[in-house]
């Protein structure tokens, strides 16, 4: 393996995840306005109705509102669909795009900060939209990176080769240099071994030839 100049991370899944999770926020702030839902069928709502949702539909620049628009009406569909919906939505909008119900992965801070004094150069690849900046800097982590990656800003989402294309061209970088961290198999593993990266996959358990379930273990990855 060429020695590894450029880390990329993704975000959410990796470098951060909803707290307590998506369905116990939009659960909380269903009850705030006194409509009474139960969180774990919004559990089982909320993955039907994104996939539903991501099939029809991208987070592309300027329609990235519409897409959760769309997605967390179908995940209250079954339990509320009245006057008080628009009002709900955009407050859940304007909350995921602060820190409050994020949470950084476990020691995450501390191996980023430790990798970017060894000369790493660090940044984030994510199948997100342009809240992801405003989060990244409540939850003050944003100076770790030389730049965000966000797919709705490129018109483009992991696996397709032209996000990670972009990745190398902006910040110069040869693929085999590359080492991009994420939790998913076929978005992020896939994605960036089919790019000539050198794809790690963040924990879980499937056939993933370089699989980690704690940041500090990247310190071994690239020493």
């Amino acid at each position: 393996m060429k020695k590894i100049s450029l880390l990329t991370v993704d975000a959410a899944g990796t470098l951060l995840k909803p707290w307590p999770s998506v369905w116990a926020v939009y659960g909380k702030a269903a009850r705030k306005k006194g409509i009474q839902v139960d969180d774990t069928v919004l559990d089982t709502q909320f993955g039907q109705a994104f996939n539903e949702v991501q099939k029809i539909a991208h987070k592309q620049q300027g329609e990235e509102k519409e897409f959760w628009r769309k997605v967390v009406e179908l995940t209250f569909q079954p339990s509320y669909s009245g006057d008080l919906m628009d009002e709900l939505f955009e407050e859940l909008w304007e909350l995921f795009a602060r820190g409050e119900p994020w949470k950084l992965a476990e020691q995450a801070v501390q191996t980023l900060t430790t990798l970017k004094d060894k000369n790493y150069r660090l940044a984030v690849l994510s199948n997100n939209d342009s809240r992801l900046r405003s989060v990244l800097r409540e939850l003050q982590v944003d100076h770790l990176f030389e730049h965000l990656f966000i797919s709705s800003e490129l018109g483009f989402e992991k696996p397709q080769r032209e996000i990670f294309q972009a990745v190398e061209e902006t910040l110069q970088v040869n693929p085999q240099e590359i080492m991009h961290l994420g939790d998913s198999y076929s978005r992020d593993y896939l994605g960036a071994q089919e790019s000539g990266w050198n794809p790690v996959l963040y924990g879980s358990d499937t056939q993933a030839k370089v699989q980690i379930k704690k940041f500090p273990e990247l310190l071994n990855l690239l020493s």
